[in-house]
């Protein structure tokens, strides 16, 4: 990975904000993608060899008043700023992703209690580290400890049978790059290998998203029942802010309950 961190988010925050959402005049002739450099300095009040510097990686320590600017002028929202921040200063104690066989035996046991929730305990890198038997069956090629999400994620029937694969995709990276250090091996090794494998990825993750979601909904292939539509929902870990526990359930009642009960039956 490039160690121009700071100025690759800049450069990519400053091609993904249009002129006009920032009060600027559009020329039909704009050929830049997104804003310009010098269109970015002057929003926040810099001057343009200072922002091309901090592009470059020529300066990768701005003050909190230009940060703050910067913020500004790219419509970055409180988790991308943060983010931002975190890349300027980073903090002494390095807190790298927990890896599998980490977890304590109770975890799997409180994980089991859940008869009628997948559930399944992510790292920031989308590593599963724990999971109770009913997440396993509704995604078996992913849901095990030692699986991976993104592998899911980037997997052949995702790419066909998943509504909006692509806006999936980004929420997933955004999660990602939000919840982990930079300096993670394994982030450069998860991003490594899907950088060499997978054109999308490269191109998604280049993006440089950031965000965190607490819940949602997606498509699941459930047998004798189709595409069916489950809830999610993020769950923080009180004893390790580095880990994620994900629900996955239906409403009581519905047909979506009948085949995530179908499962565990």
């Amino acid at each position: 990975m490039d160690d121009n961190t700071v100025g690759n988010f800049l450069r990519a925050r400053r091609q993904m904000v249009h002129p006009g959402q920032v009060g600027l005049a559009v020329d039909d002739g704009r050929r830049v993608l997104g804003l310009r450099r010098e269109e970015v300095a002057m929003l926040a009040g810099i001057s343009s060899d200072y922002y091309l510097r901090l592009e470059q990686g020529r300066d990768s320590h701005p003050s909190d008043q230009v940060l703050k600017a910067l913020a500004r002028a790219l419509l970055l929202d409180d988790e991308a700023t943060i983010y931002l921040q975190r890349l300027v200063t980073p903090v002494p104690e390095r807190v790298f992703a927990p890896s599998v066989g980490s977890l304590d035996e109770e975890v799997f046991d409180f994980l089991g209690s859940w008869d009628h929730t997948a559930a399944y305990v992510l790292n920031g890198c989308l590593d599963v580290l724990a999971c109770n038997l009913l997440a396993s069956r509704l995604l078996p090629d992913a849901i095990y400890p030692g699986g991976s999400m993104l592998d899911q994620i980037f997997s052949d029937s995702a790419k066909a049978f998943l509504p909006n694969w692509e806006d999936e995709v980004v929420r997933a990276l955004a999660s990602m790059r939000e919840r982990t250090d930079p300096n993670d091996p394994r982030l450069h090794e998860v991003v490594g290998k899907f950088m060499l494998r997978e054109p999308e990825f490269a191109r998604l993750w280049a993006r440089h998203d950031v965000g965190t979601f607490s819940n949602g909904a997606g498509s699941y292939y459930i047998a004798e029942h189709g595409l069916v539509r489950l809830s999610w929902q993020n769950l923080a870990v009180p004893s390790d802010p580095r880990l994620m526990l994900v629900a996955t359930f239906a409403v009581p009642g519905t047909p979506e309950d009948d085949a995530l009960r179908s499962l565990a039956a």
